[in-house]
C-alpha cells in the first residue's frame, strides 16, 4: 500500500489504490473514512450534492456520506470481509494513529488531526518520528529512514551528524539558497527536485554554513558527551548528544545518543538567547537559557529499560522540569547541559556537576544574515598589574628590612647566671636522674680486609664515675676502638661483646645513653658559640626541660670549659678571623657535654690545645665523671703529667691493635714494673708508655740507617737472647732507662723521622716488618692476657655472659630499663626539631647574606636589561621572536642561578652526617627545614622579583591572571631546576663534579626546550626528548600563557597580515592548549620526583662511614 500523505485538499478526496487483495489494506481503509467521518461531523458540514461523485482512478468521500443510518451496512461488509479471511492468518495489525492514546508522536513530533499521522521535526522520520533520517537538510522531505538494524546512517557530502542535519561548509549550503523563506529566511526544506538552480543564485559567495553556535533561525548540533565517567561506563558504545533550536518558536531539543541510537529526548520552551562576545582571538560563548523542559525515554533503550542498563524513565518523566541551560563556545568546546534534577543525578551518580559536551554547529543561510558582534576591547588591568608589582615589591622590601633586623646583633638576652655551681632545681632533677652506667668490651677485634688487622682482641670496662682513657701510638688504632665501643659504623668485619651494666641493649637504646666528640670540628661558621651549644641544647636534652632550664645549662657548660666570655662571639671558618681553634675545640666538648650523656666519648679532645686549656678540659670531664657518676671515655696522645694523674682507667694499645694494658692507671706502673719495664722517677709516665709500644720503630730505624757504635747498640738495641727468652727482670731496666732518659736527645728525633719516613710508602705498617721487630710487642700483649688483671677480668666477662642478664630482669636491668624509656619517650619531637632547624637555618641565610643578595641583585639588574631590550613588543612576527628570546633567556638564567644549590649544601654535608650520627634530629626534619629555608627566599622570590619588573614595561598581556599564570611558571620552573641540582649534590659529593654533571643537565634540557629544535623535525623515535625536558614545558607553558589568544598583525610586500598566534605555536611544534597539561603538571610532577629521591638519598646514603 502506498504511503498516504497529508495535502491542503486532505478534507475532501483522498487517492488510495484498488482494495481487493488484502482485508488488511481494507480494514486500513475503514479505518481511515471513520476518521475523517469523524472530522467532518466535528465541523458540521453537510454537502448532500457531492453524495455520487466518483472518478476512475480514485474515490472522493463527503463527511456527510456515512451517516448513522449507513454506518452499519459498512461495518457489516468489513466483517464479512473478515470472515473469508483463511484460516492460520495472524490478526492484522493495529493501524498507527497517533491521536489515540496507545499511539504517540517521538521528539515531540506534531500530530495531525487530520490523518492521525505525525509530523516530525528536521533529522527524524517514521511513522512516529522514532528514526533518524539520512542524506541532508537540502532532500527536505525526501530523506530516507535508517534502517532498524543499522546505527550509521550515509550523510550527503559536506554534511555530518547521526541524521545529517550539521551542515560543514559553505557549498552544501548553496542548493538550500533557493528555498529560503524571503519573509523568515528559514529554509523551507523543499524536495530536491523542486530546486532550480540559476546562474544568480548559484553564486556561493551568497551561501554561509554558519558555525558559531549563535542561533539565527534554526540551528542544529552534534556533540560528544565528555563526562568521563559516563565514557568509561559506556566502552565502544560513545555517548552523544544533537540540539536544534527554533528561536522563533523560541524552543530547542535535545537527544540523547548511546553507540548511535537514541536514549531519551528533551524539549525546551520559552528559551531565550544570549551571547558572550569574547576578545579578540578568543570564543564567543553563547547561552540558551529556558524555563521549561520536559523530557521522555524510549522504551528498551539504555537508561531506559534495556536489558542490564538502569531505567531513568520515571525520573525523565517525573522530576526534569526546567529551567535547562546550553552554554557553548564558538569553538565547540567547553559546551554545557545542565538541570537541576539532572544535574543532581550526574554528581549522585558520576561525580561531576553536569552533563558536558564538545560540540559542532552549523546552520545555513544567506551571508547577509550571518550574526555580527563588535568585539570588546580587553579591560586595561595595567593599574591592577603595577598594584601588584607595587605591593610585592613593599612584601621584599619589609622581608629585606627584617633580614637586616635579625641580623644587626648577635647579643641574646641571657637567663640569670652567677656562676658553676647555681643549679636551677628542674634542671638539677633532671641532670641526677640517672642510673650509673658500666660499659664492658671483650676481644674486640676489627680488620679491614684479611691482610691488615686494626684491633686485636681488645678487653676493657670503662665503669660509671671514673674516665678511662685509650693510649698509644699515632697509628695503633685509639680511634678506631673508641669509634666501635661507640657502635658508629665502620668499613670492614668487627667481632666482640660490648655490654653495658653486663646486659645486652639495643643500638637506638645505647645511642640514647652516649654522645661523641668527633677529633675533627664541624660547627656552623656563622653562629655564635652560646648558639652553637644552645642549639644541642634545645634538641637534645628532655622536652620537659623548660627553655630557660636549657640556657642556663648552656652557660654552665660554658663556664666549666673556660668560654663563657666568647658567648657572642661567631665560631667563624678558615680565612675568617674568628675564635682559635683550641675554642672551637672546646666548643665542639660542649655541644656534647651539654647533654649530660650517661657515656661521653671523645676522640683527643685536647689536641690543638695549650697545657693550660688541655688540662681544664680533661678536669672538668674527670669532675662531670665524679660528681654526676658518668662513664667518660677518651683517646689521647701524648698527655701532660698533670693530666695523667686525673685518669682512673687505661688502655694501652701497640701497633697493630694489640691490647698492651687495660686496667686500672693507678696499678699500671705497678704492672709494668713487675714484667720489667718499670718508669724512672720523676719521668712523665704517660711518655714512658708511649716509647715503649714505639721502642720497635726505634730499632727498626737505627738499623735502616746503619749506626753501628756501640753506644748505639747499647742504648736503642736489645740483646737478641734477652728477647728471644722473654727475660725483662730488673737487670734490663738500666738499659731501659737510658734510653727512655736520652729520649729527647736529636739523635732519637732523627730516628723516629727515619721511621716515619720509611713508613711512607703508603703500604700497612706491618708489610715492613720482620717478625723478630714485633716479637717485642707480641711479648708485651702475652704477658697482659697471662697476668691476674686480663685473667680476672675475663672471668668475671664468662660469668656474666653464663648468667644472661637481660634488660629488665635484674634490679640495676630494671632502672636502667626504666631510665631508657623515659630518656627515648622524652626527646624533642619532630615539629620542635623543623622549628629549632628552620630557625638555624635562617639565621645561618641572613648572616651570610652574599648568595641571597646575588640572586636578588642579578634578579634586579637582568630584569632591567630585558625591559629595556625588549621594551613594548608589538603584536607582529617581530613581537612574536621577541618574546620568544625573552622567555628562553628568563630560563636560561634561572636554570644555571640554580646551579648554587650544589654549594649550600656541600658545606653543611659534613655538618648534618655528624650531627645525624650524634642523633640530634631525624633527617626528615632536617631536609624539610633546610629546602624550605632555601626554596622561599631564593627559589620564588627572585623569578618573582624578575617578573614584577618586566612584565609592564615589555607589554607582556596585562590581565591578572597571565600575569599570575607567568609567575606560576617561572617559580615552577626555579624549583624543578633547584630539586635536580639538589639531587645531583647529594649524590655526588666532590663539588666540581657535581657541578659539572649539573651544567650538562642542564644544557641537555636547554637543547630541547623547543627553540632550538622543532618536535616535527626530530627524528623517529626522539619527540620524547622534549616532553621529559623540563626547559619544554616550562618554554611551552610562557608562550601559550602570552600568545594563545593574540592575533599578530603584519605587512609585507603591501599586504596586510593576520595571523592567530596559535598557528605560529603549532608552526615551531608547540601545543596551544598545554598550558595546564601537560606542562604544569610535568613541572609539578618532576619537582615532586626529584625532591622524594634527593630525600631517600639524603637518608640512605648521606650517612657516616668510618
Amino acid at each position: 500500500m502506498a504511503r498516504i500523505h497529508s495535502g491542503h485538499s486532505a478534507r475532501h478526496s483522498i487517492l488510495v489504490q484498488p482494495i481487493k487483495k488484502s482485508l488488511a489494506d481494507i480494514i486500513r481503509f475503514l479505518s481511515y473514512i471513520f476518521s475523517l467521518s469523524a472530522s467532518s461531523a466535528s465541523q458540521g458540514t453537510v454537502n448532500k450534492n457531492n453524495e455520487h461523485e466518483r472518478t476512475n482512478d480514485a474515490i472522493t468521500i463527503s463527511s456527510t456520506n456515512y451517516s448513522p443510518v449507513n454506518q452499519p451496512s459498512i461495518i457489516r461488509q468489513a466483517q464479512l470481509l473478515q470472515s473469508n479471511t483463511p484460516p492460520g492468518c495472524p490478526p492484522c495489525p493495529e493501524c498507527f494513529n497517533c491521536k489515540l492514546p496507545k499511539f504517540n508522536c517521538k521528539q515531540y513530533g506534531t500530530c495531525s488531526e487530520y490523518d492521525g499521522q505525525c509530523k516530525c521535526p528536521a533529522g527524524f522520520g517514521g511513522q512516529d518520528c522514532s528514526q533518524p533520517v539520512c542524506g541532508s537538510l537540502a532532500r527536505g522531505d525526501e530523506r530516507h529512514v535508517r534502517q532498524d538494524n543499522s546505527t550509521s546512517c550515509p550523510c550527503d557530502d559536506g554534511w555530518t551528524g547521526i541524521n545529517c542535519n550539521v551542515c560543514q561548509n559553505d557549498q552544501v549550503c548553496t542548493s538550500m539558497l533557493s528555498s529560503l523563506d524571503d519573509s523568515t529566511g528559514r529554509p523551507n526544506h523543499p524536495s530536491a527536485r523542486s530546486i532550480v538552480t540559476t546562474p544568480e543564485r548559484s553564486n556561493k559567495s551568497e551561501a554561509v554554513c554558519y558555525k558559531g553556535g549563535y542561533t539565527v533561525k534554526e540551528s542544529f548540533q552534534m556533540c560528544n558527551i565528555t563526562n568521563r565517567k559516563i565514557v568509561d561506563m559506556l566502552p565502544g558504545r560513545p555517548p552523544e548528544g544533537s540540539l536544534s533550536c527554533d528561536m522563533n518558536k523560541k524552543s530547542c531539543q535535545f537527544q540523547f545518543w548511546v553507540g548511535h541510537v537514541e536514549s531519551f529526548y528533551c524539549e525546551f520552551a520559552e528559551c531565550e538567547q544570549s551571547i558572550q562576545v569574547g576578545y579578540e582571538g578568543q570564543p564567543n560563548i553563547t547561552r540558551k537559557d529556558c524555563n521549561k523542559m520536559q523530557c521522555k525515554c524510549i522504551p528498551g533503550r539504555m537508561l531506559c529499560g534495556e536489558a542490564g542498563s538502569v531505567d531513568i524513565s520515571d525520573f525523565l518523566s517525573e522530576e526534569i522540569k526546567g529551567p535547562g541551560k546550553f552554554s557553548c563556545s564558538s569553538d565547540g568546546g567547553g559546551c554545557q547541559f545542565s538541570e537541576p534534577a539532572l544535574d543532581q543525578l550526574i554528581t549522585d551518580v558520576f561525580g561531576d556537576t553536569s552533563i558536558t559536551l564538545d560540540c559542532q554547529a552549523g546552520e545555513c543561510m544567506h551571508y547577509t544574515m550571518v550574526p555580527g558582534f563588535k568585539v570588546p576591547e580587553r579591560p586595561d588591568n595595567s593599574k591592577m598589574v603595577a598594584f601588584s608589582i607595587a605591593l610585592s615589591a613593599f612584601f621584599v622590601a619589609g622581608a629585606s628590612w627584617l633580614f637586616w633586623y635579625c641580623g644587626r646583633n648577635r647579643a641574646h638576652k641571657y637567663p640569670a647566671f652567677n656562676g658553676r655551681n647555681r643549679q636551677h632545681s628542674e634542671e638539677q632533677e633532671v641532670l641526677s636522674t640517672h642510673v650509673p652506667t658500666d660499659l664492658t668490651f671483650s676481644k674486640i677485634t676489627y680488620a679491614i680486609n684479611e691482610t691488615r688487622t686494626v684491633l686485636r682482641e681488645v678487653s676493657g670496662k670503662a665503669k660509671s664515675g671514673e674516665l678511662m682513657a685509650i693510649m698509644g701510638a699515632s697509628g695503633a688504632g685509639k680511634s678506631s676502638l673508641l669509634d666501635i665501643l661507640a657502635k658508629k659504623s665502620k668499613a670492614g668485619f668487627v667481632t666482640g661483646d660490648i655490654l653495658i651494666n653486663d646486659m645486652q641493649i639495643s643500638n637506638n637504646q645505647f645511642k640514647s645513653l652516649i654522645a661523641y666528640v668527633d677529633q675533627e670540628d664541624t660547627l656552623m661558621s656563622t653562629l655564635t658559640v652560646y648558639e652553637a651549644v644552645l642549639f644541642s641544647a634545645m634538641l637534645r636534652l628532655p622536652k620537659n626541660m623548660t627553655l630557660e632550664d636549657k640556657k642556663i645549662r648552656t652557660l654552665e657548660t660554658l663556664d666549666e670549659l673556660g668560654i663563657l666570655h666568647l658567648k657572642d662571639s661567631f665560631i667563624g671558618r678558615s680565612g675568617q678571623r674568628s675564635i682559635s681553634g683550641g675554642e672551637k675545640r672546646r666548643v665542639s666538648i660542649a655541644c656534647e657535654l651539654v647533654t649530660n650523656p650517661s657515656i661521653l666519648f671523645l676522640d683527643e679532645p685536647t689536641s690543638g690545645l695549650d697545657s693550660f686549656n688541655a688540662f681544664n678540659v680533661v678536669e672538668s670531664l674527670a669532675q662531670l665523671a665524679k660528681n654526676y657518676q658518668r662513664t667518660i671515655i677518651l683517646t689521647i696522645h701524648q698527655p701532660q703529667s698533670n693530666i695523667v694523674t686525673l685518669f682512673d682507667q687505661l688502655i694501652l694499645l701497640g701497633s697493630g691493635g694489640r691490647l698492651i694494658y687495660s686496667g686500672a692507671f693507678a696499678t699500671c706502673n705497678e704492672y709494668f714494673t713487675k714484667i720489667g719495664h718499670p718508669c724512672p722517677t720523676g719521668y712523665n709516665i704517660a711518655d714512658f708508655l708511649i716509647d715503649l709500644t714505639m721502642k720497635y720503630r726505634i730499632t727498626r730505624s737505627k738499623k735502616l740507617t746503619g749506626h753501628t757504635t756501640n753506644e748505639a747498640s747499647t742504648d736503642l738495641q736489645r740483646d737478641s737472647s734477652e728477647e728471644g727468652q722473654g727475660n725483662y727482670g730488673p737487670e734490663a731496666g738500666g738499659d731501659e732507662t737510658e734510653l727512655l732518659i736520652r729520649r729527647s736527645s736529636g739523635r732519637s728525633r732523627v730516628y723516629a723521622a727515619l721511621g716515619a719516613i720509611h713508613n711512607q710508602s703508603g703500604l700497612p705498617e706491618e708489610s715492613h716488618q720482620s717478625a723478630e721487630d714485633f716479637s717485642f710487642l707480641d711479648q708485651l700483649r702475652a704477658n697482659f692476657q697471662t697476668s691476674e688483671i686480663y685473667q680476672s677480668f675475663d672471668q668475671h666477662f664468662k660469668t656474666v655472659q653464663e648468667r644472661g642478664l637481660i634488660l629488665g630482669n635484674s634490679g640495676v636491668g630494671k632502672q636502667l630499663h626504666v631510665f631508657l624509656l623515659a630518656r627515648s619517650s622524652n626527646r624533642v619531637g619532630f615539629i620542635q626539631q623543623f622549628l629549632i632547624l628552620s630557625g638555624r637555618a635562617f639565621k645561618n641565610l641572613y648572616r651570610n647574606p652574599m648568595l641571597m643578595l646575588s640572586h636578588y641583585l642579578l634578579a634586579i639588574l637582568l630584569a632591567a636589561v630585558c625591559a629595556s631590550l625588549f621594551h613594548g613588543v608589538t603584536l607582529d612576527i617581530a613581537g612574536f621572536q621577541g618574546r620568544m628570546g625573552l622567555f628562553f633567556f628568563i630560563l636560561a638564567l634561572f636554570g644555571f642561578s640554580s646551579l648554587t644549590a650544589i654549594t649550600i649544601f656541600s658545606q653543611e654535608r659534613i655538618i648534618f652526617i655528624r650531627e645525624r650520627s650524634n642523633n640530634y634530629y631525624s633527617p626528615i626534619s632536617y631536609f624539610l627545614s633546610k629546602t624550605i629555608l632555601d626554596i622561599l627566599p631564593l627559589r620564588i622570590l627572585p623569578p618573582f622579583i624578575l617578573a614584577c619588573i618586566i612584565y609592564y614595561p615589555v607589554g607582556l598581556v596585562p590581565t591578572l591572571e597571565q600575569f599570575w599564570k607567568f609567575v606560576l611558571v617561572l617559580i615552577g620552573f626555579n624549583l624543578v631546576s633547584f630539586s635536580l641540582i639538589l639531587f645531583i649534590s647529594l649524590i655526588l659529593e666532590d663539588v666540581g663534579v657535581a657541578n659539572l654533571v649539573g651544567s650538562l643537565i642542564t644544557l641537555f634540557n636547554l637543547l630541547f626546550a623547543g627553540l632550538l629544535v622543532n618536535r616535527e623535525k626530530l627524528p623517529y623515535g626522539t619527540a620524547w626528548l622534549l616532553d621529559i625536558s623540563y626547559y619544554h614545558a616550562a618554554f611551552e607553558g610562557l608562550l601559550v600563557n602570552e600568545v594563545r589568544y593574540l592575533t599578530l598583525k603584519d605587512r609585507r610586500y603591501g599586504v596586510d597580515i593576520e595571523v592567530p598566534s596559535a598557528s605560529i605555536l603549532s608552526l615551531f611544534g608547540f601545543r596551544a592548549t598545554a598550558f595546564w597539561y601537560p606542562d604544569v603538571i610535568n613541572l609539578a610532577f618532576v619537582f615532586t620526583t626529584f625532591m622524594f629521591l634527593s630525600f631517600l638519598t639524603l637518608v640512605y646514603f648521606v650517612k657516616e662511614r668510618r
